[in-house]
């Protein structure tokens, strides 16, 4: 198989974009698991924001179920204040460097959490730090937190809501989030035994030059299988894939369940989980 290509031929389907209460999900590992199971996937990775430890639980279940689990992360780099979304894959969960990383990724979380909080509260929303906390099953808290504490508090009629008034860029309680840029964030995947892929490019609003540059800097990987790329557009990256050699993946980005778009919606081929672990190969034979 070659990268640069879309594979189509049969074989079993994958998601390599879910997401448990361990981020910002809502069902635990072992709920998520028995979903996809009953959806027939034959290979998932639980890709939850900025920690591995849904992998750590996940590992000897999923086998349990005859389900393929590979490590999964989603790391939010930064790039002039904007959020940029990169998909680690079979990350060594043991990394040293990178659960420091992790680590204090979740200590600038608690920070940002705590100003957000701060600009609501002089707005005149009353929520507080260990009410946003409860909702957090995790070390990673975060915007999603809050705004289901302010659904709860009913300052807002929905989860929605909260981020188209109060806590998208830009709004008046947003606080810029500090973190790794795209050229650490790719390194710091790769020294820990990954591949690094671009995650859900339309939907973070990135230019083709941006993600030429991405490319430069080390990216193996793009999401072309994404519900917010379809059609035309879905199309475009997966010449994109094709033109700068790339593994073109993806999956539903799955957050709750009962949504639009559950587990295998995308209906991607196992056989790109082929392809990742070629281009892993290949990688880790150039590295040494």
């Amino acid at each position: 198989m070659i990268r640069g290509t879309i594979i189509t031929e049969k074989g079993g389907y994958a998601d390599l974009h879910l997401h448990t209460r361990l981020s910002d999900g809502t069902l635990s590992v072992e709920e998520l698991l028995a979903l996809c199971k009953r959806k027939g996937l034959r290979c998932i990775s639980i890709t939850d924001h900025d920690n591995l430890d849904s992998y750590k639980i996940a590992d000897g279940p999923a086998h349990d179920i005859g389900l393929e689990i590979i490590p999964g992360i989603e790391i939010s780099a930064v790039w002039q204040g904007k959020d940029i979304h990169i998909l680690g894959y079979f990350c060594d969960p043991t990394n040293l460097a990178l659960n420091m990383e992790l680590e204090d990724f979740a200590k600038q979380r608690i920070a940002r959490v705590k100003a957000i909080i701060k600009k609501l509260n002089a707005l005149g929303i009353d929520i507080t730090y260990e009410k946003v906390h409860s909702y957090c099953k995790g070390k990673v808290i975060g915007r999603p937190h809050i705004a289901m504490s302010m659904v709860d508090e009913e300052y807002i009629g929905n989860f929605a809501e909260a981020f188209t008034k109060y806590l998208g860029d830009g709004c008046v309680a947003f606080v810029e989030k500090k973190g790794l840029n795209p050229q650490q964030t790719i390194r710091l995947i790769e020294n820990a035994g990954g591949i690094a892929v671009l995650a859900h490019p339309y939907k973070s609003g990135l230019s083709d030059e941006f993600i030429e540059n991405m490319v430069e800097w080390g990216i193996k990987g793009i999401e072309v299988y994404s519900p917010a790329q379809k059609g035309a557009v879905g199309r475009k990256y997966k010449e994109m894939a094709v033109r700068y050699g790339l593994v073109g993946t993806g999956g539903s980005d799955f957050h709750t369940e009962g949504g639009a778009y559950p587990p295998g919606c995308m209906k991607m081929p196992y056989t790109v989980v082929q392809a990742l672990k070629e281009c892993r190969e290949k990688s880790r034979a150039e590295w040494f």
